[in-house]
């Protein structure tokens, strides 16, 4: 008999949690439990994540950014085993998502047999990697010179985003220019905040004009 797989379901939309529940309790061997919490880091940093061989973290939980929650975890949780659970295009985060120590990222509309594939696969310790995310990665090694400029950990997009916000436009504006959701635009800042290790737009410009990120 295999033993039993406890995972924990944290997401703001209750049709997500009793789903994605309903989903994997199919399987004789998994146990899900869902996080109903008022959602703030307080309440969050009260519970006891040990008992959990994954968690299932939603992205966007209301005003609270996953990325950041997941940090808070895992400061107090450092084994905790935490996989985004997002709507958004999981590419867009899943280099930072293991920089932080997250083990990956999956889209909710994958199927059961992915998400079990990747539950199991990050129980393990191993991270399943997007094939596009991967290509892209490949492709910007080939075509970009080895040096040890700051410049070559930058995607596109963020380069774009930093030269929308050198302009002064606000997180919705750059979002329109640039045909993105909001929350992707603040998803990003974040990934480069983290790069360039500042915690401003301004030093951000700064720092990335020094190092030749952006012109």
């Amino acid at each position: 008999m295999k033993a039993m797989i406890h995972i924990l379901v944290v997401d703001d939309h209750p049709a997500v949690r009793e789903g994605t529940k309903a989903i994997l309790e199919t399987e004789p061997d998994i146990q899900v439990d869902c996080l109903d919490l008022e959602y703030t880091i307080e309440a969050f940093e009260q519970y006891d994540f040990s008992p959990y061989h994954v968690i299932l973290l939603d992205l966007n939980l209301g005003d609270i950014n996953g990325m950041e929650l997941s940090k808070s975890i895992l400061k107090k949780h450092p084994t905790c085993k935490i996989i985004l659970f997002t709507g958004y295009d999981v590419e867009d985060y899943f280099e930072e998502a293991v920089r932080l120590g997250i083990h990956g990222a999956i889209s909710k509309t994958e199927s059961k047999e992915m998400l079990l594939s990747t539950i199991h696969h990050v129980i393990k310790g191993e991270i399943i990697v997007p094939y596009t995310y991967l290509k892209n990665l490949l492709s910007q090694k080939q075509t970009k010179p080895i040096h040890s400029s700051v410049e070559q950990v930058f995607t596109e997009r963020e380069k774009s985003i930093l030269q929308e916000v050198e302009k002064g436009l606000t997180n919705q504006e750059i979002a329109d220019q640039l045909h993105l959701s909001k929350r992707t635009i603040e998803y990003n800042l974040t990934s480069i905040f983290n790069k360039l290790n500042v915690s401003s737009r301004t030093e951000a410009v700064l720092i990335a004009k020094a190092e030749g990120v952006i012109d």
